[in-house]
């Protein structure tokens, strides 16, 4: 997911056979609670326009109801970040990995990243929570995302645990997220502590119908080690120039979307959509997010997204699984 899409791009969209009309109807099931798009509040100023912006909670609401809230320090005063996606009816899923992890340099990685715990972790985290009171508002929380990638980059399933853990006991209800790449699935431990698990593969037409997609699918399910542990379907969102080298138009990411939803429902686990990325610019200057896409991919984004946030949740779904 967050800035780690180059390795994806080796199976470009032309793996993917276009079956689009099987999915165009498939109905979404009723237990997949939340639907939206990311870097919405990560600070990010998208450069394809010439506004100054970097919260798009306004451009999104009415047909999601989860976006993102980074958060880089301790100190970082969120309170009214999450006001603003509560007033237009989003829960926040607050990015905290800078708050928990260090980044080290280490080459035998495959990103040249490891992940380990900071010996602060707890600390920083504490400091966050009082200094925004989100113990009075857990609530408002749609999840806390605590690493990204975590296998990608070598981090230790014992520090991920320990990472999830002190989440948990300062947000007691609240889930903990973490989405993993996909060529690490094999190697991802999830502990009990985690909630929420997803990965990402860009670069495929029809994940409904992509036999290397599904086979990713079931190999993450089969990670969870709690059977009410939940699953993000990552949904590409973003253009890039190797899609027109590929023969591909941006209208095509309209079908796309609608296959990401059809993989979704038939994932009984799914609890969120989530699309990857809603501005552009966000790894690359060339990079198109969807507010970036024609008029009617976008429009397919506000119907699948409402037909999701506008209808009844299940009793079993929601944020709270413990």
């Amino acid at each position: 997911m967050l800035r780690a899409l180059a390795l994806a791009i080796s199976t470009l969209l032309s793996c993917a056979p276009n079956r689009t009309a099987d999915v165009v109807q498939t109905p979404i099931g009723p237990d997949i609670a939340y639907f939206g798009f990311l870097i919405v509040d990560a600070f990010h100023d998208d450069p394809h326009d010439t506004e100054p912006k970097t919260n798009y909670a306004d451009e999104v609401a009415g047909f999601t109801n989860i976006a993102d809230i980074a958060v880089f320090s301790p100190q970082d005063n969120v309170a009214a970040r999450i006001a603003t996606m509560r007033s237009l009816g989003i829960k926040p899923i607050l990015l905290v990995p800078t708050l928990l992890l260090d980044f080290i340099p280490d080459q035998s990685s495959p990103t040249g990243i490891r992940y380990e715990l900071r010996p602060d972790a707890q600390a920083r985290f504490t400091q966050f929570v009082q200094q925004n009171a989100l113990s009075d508002i857990r609530d408002d929380l749609a999840a806390v995302y605590i690493a990204d990638e975590p296998a990608w980059n070598m981090m230790d399933p014992l520090d991920l645990d320990a990472a999830a853990t002190i989440v948990r006991q300062a947000l007691p209800g609240v889930p903990v997220a973490i989405v993993e790449a996909a060529p690490a699935l094999p190697q991802l431990v999830v502990p009990q502590s985690i909630d929420w698990i997803g990965f990402d593969h860009y670069g495929v037409l029809d994940p409904a119908h992509d036999p290397q997609w599904q086979s990713e699918l079931q190999t993450l399910r089969s990670k969870r080690s709690r059977p009410d542990q939940r699953v993000i379907i990552v949904m590409e969102s973003q253009w890039r120039p190797e899609y027109a080298a590929a023969g591909l138009s941006p209208e095509v990411m309209a079908s796309v979307a609608r296959s990401y939803v059809a993989a979704a429902r038939n994932c009984p686990e799914t609890v969120a959509i989530l699309g990857y990325t809603w501005p552009g610019g966000f790894d690359s200057p060339d990079q198109l997010g969807a507010r970036n896409l024609p008029a009617s991919v976008i429009a397919t984004y506000r119907r699948l997204g409402r037909s999701i946030v506008h209808r009844p949740a299940s009793a079993t779904v929601g944020s709270r699984h413990r």
